[in-house]
């Protein structure tokens, strides 16, 4: 069963930030149709706020549990993607790269369970940016904008070189590396801050271990996993 949640603010970028920061996720983990872009009216006549569905798991967060494997998934188990549609998010991301002044090829296809950009470039450190957060706001960016005026379809994915794989496979050395301290020193290890998504990755990466418990405590960019041995 889902649950619909509306957020109401100045304008759809603020009403995101409004939704993520009540619902304890990053922005572009949101899933959200805009309702109506507000007006900022005459003179502030007329002047009304721009609205935003969010759709939620029922006593849950605002995307699925599972992280998105980007091996997985193929076109035909979910559907296809309109070409002009695919379109659509190539040309805004080149523009937006070419705007960068980073240059290079985009690729955008359908991977079944999301859609991926991949940006081939000589600057893909400059796109990524410091701990991923670059190309996350960019990812954030193009699917705001690509949504905007459209329902939503599929998540865009927005990918450079093969970095978002590699970044799972780090994080699940973390927490393997952590499940076995815990085990060892027989007690709570705490994670360093990670996004929804990250800590997602923890806990179905563990799950199965019947040494360890995972939860999540903290609140904001300050949230984190603690892996605690089952004594």
């Amino acid at each position: 069963m889902m649950e619909d949640r509306e957020f109401h603010a100045s304008n759809v970028e603020e009403a995101v930030r409004e939704a993520a920061k009540s619902l304890g996720v990053s922005p572009e983990e949101l899933r959200y149709e805009v309702l109506d872009e507000g007006s900022e009216g005459f003179l502030g006549i007329g002047a009304r706020d721009a609205r935003i569905r969010v759709i939620q798991e029922e006593g849950g967060d605002s995307m699925p549990e599972e992280p998105v494997d980007l091996e997985d998934g193929t076109p035909e188990e979910i559907g296809e993607v309109p070409e002009n549609l695919l379109q659509e998010i190539e040309r805004l991301t080149s523009e937006i790269v070419n705007a960068m002044g980073l240059g290079g090829r985009v690729d955008v296809y359908d991977a079944g369970e999301y859609i991926a950009a991949d940006v081939a470039t000589d600057h893909t450190a400059i796109l990524i940016g410091q701990k991923g957060e670059t190309i996350d706001a960019l990812q954030f960016l193009i699917n705001s904008a690509v949504y905007r005026n459209r329902p939503f379809v599929k998540r865009i994915i927005l990918d450079s070189e093969g970095y978002r794989q590699r970044r799972i496979e780090a994080i699940q050395g973390i927490a393997h590396r952590s499940a076995r301290r815990a085990i060892r020193e027989r007690r709570s290890i705490k994670l360093p801050p990670m996004s929804p998504a990250e800590r997602r990755i923890v806990h179905v990466y563990l799950k199965d271990n019947p040494r360890v418990t995972t939860f999540s405590e903290g609140s904001g960019p300050n949230r984190r996993v603690t892996v605690a041995p089952n004594l």
